[in-house]
C-alpha cells in the first residue's frame, strides 16, 4: 500500500498523540499519509489541501481513530465501500471498531505485508417516496440502522415484506436494522443481537403500544415498506443516528432494502466478535454455574 488516508476523532484527546507518531511510523515505511484539512489542523499535522472526498479517493487503506460514531461518520463518505478500513478504538473497545489502540502498529505491519482480514458489513438502503413510481427518488444509505420515529407520539407505521401485508405497529416508532447495527439503537428498544457477516434486516419497534408486536428478523434480501398512517403531522427519518434526518409526511412511504455496496473491515487478529460481546455486554456475568 502506497497511501493511508486517515478519519479521526479530534475530540480525543489521545488522538493528539498517536496520529503524528502514526504518520511518522508510516514515512519511514515508505507509505504517504494523507488527512483532511480541518483534522491536519487539530492534530497538528501539515495540510495538504484535502478533504474527506479527496482522501477517500487517493488512499489504499482507511484508518479509522476514535470510535464507533467515528466510523459511522466515516463510512457516510462518498466511494469509501471501495476501500478497506481498519478502524481502531481511542478508548474502550466498540462492536464496530474491535481493533484496540495496542494493536495499532501490528495491524499496520500485518496490513503492509498483505496479511489481513476483510469483514464486509452489509448496509442498508433507504427510498423516500410518496408514490409507486421510484424514479429521481433519493437514496440514503445505513451501516447501522433506518428509524421512523415522533417526538412525543404513538404513530401507526404499516409495514408490507416483499409487497405482503405484515403489521401495521402503533408505537414511538420504529427501527430497521442491519447485523451491525443490532448492538446500537435496536438492542436497546428490545431487539436480537445478530452475527454481522449474515444476511437480514431487524424491525424492531420502538415502546410498542401492544404486546403482540414483537421484533422480526427478515432476509436481507427482503424489501420492507413502511408506511405512515398517523396524521399527527411529520415524523423523523433518521439514517445512522442524527447524520441524516428528514421529516416524512402522513402517507409517504419509505422503502428499506440490502444496498448494492458493503462496508470493507479488517478484523482484529486478537479477539473474535464473540468476544467483543462478552467484554461489552458482559454476557452471562452473574450466572452461576452449577458443580
Amino acid at each position: 500500500m502506497k497511501t493511508i488516508g486517515f478519519f479521526v476523532n479530534t475530540t480525543k484527546e489521545k488522538a493528539l498523540e498517536v496520529v503524528p507518531a502514526t504518520v511518522a511510523w508510516l514515512r519511514e515505511k515508505g507509505v504517504e499519509s494523507l488527512i483532511a484539512d480541518d483534522e491536519a489542523d487539530a492534530v497538528g499535522i501539515r495540510k495538504v489541501g484535502c478533504d474527506r472526498d479527496t482522501v477517500v479517493g487517493r488512499s489504499d487503506l482507511i484508518l479509522v481513530l476514535g470510535g464507533d460514531g467515528t466510523l459511522l461518520n466515516a463510512v457516510h463518505t462518498p466511494r469509501i465501500e471501495n476501500v478497506p478500513i481498519l478502524a481502531v478504538n481511542i478508548g474502550h473497545l466498540g462492536f464496530l471498531t474491535d481493533v484496540s489502540l495496542d494493536e495499532l502498529y501490528p495491524a499496520l505491519e500485518r496490513v503492509l505485508e498483505g496479511n489481513y482480514e476483510i469483514d464486509t458489513r452489509m448496509m442498508l438502503e433507504a427510498r423516500l417516496d410518496s408514490t409507486d413510481d421510484q424514479s429521481g427518488v433519493e437514496s440514503y444509505f445505513a451501516l447501522n440502522d433506518v428509524v421512523i420515529r415522533h417526538n412525543t407520539r404513538l404513530i401507526e407505521l404499516e409495514t408490507q415484506i416483499d409487497a405482503e401485508p405484515f403489521i401495521t405497529y402503533n408505537a414511538d416508532g420504529l427501527i430497521m436494522a442491519t447485523p451491525s447495527g443490532s448492538t446500537s439503537y435496536s438492542l436497546s428498544s428490545g431487539g436480537a443481537i445478530v452475527e454481522p457477516h449474515l444476511d437480514a434486516i431487524l424491525l424492531t419497534p420502538i415502546s410498542p403500544h401492544s404486546l403482540t408486536m414483537r421484533p422480526f428478523i427478515a432476509h436481507g434480501d427482503s424489501e420492507i415498506k413502511v408506511t405512515v398512517r398517523s396524521n399527527y403531522g411529520d415524523v423523523n427519518l433518521l439514517v445512522d443516528g442524527p447524520r441524516t434526518m428528514l421529516l416524512v409526511s402522513p402517507g409517504a412511504s419509505i422503502r428499506i432494502c440490502k444496498a448494492d455496496k458493503k462496508i470493507q473491515l479488517i478484523r482484529s487478529q486478537r479477539r473474535s466478535y464473540h468476544e467483543v460481546l462478552r467484554t461489552k455486554l458482559m454476557l452471562g456475568e452473574g450466572i452461576k454455574r452449577s458443580e
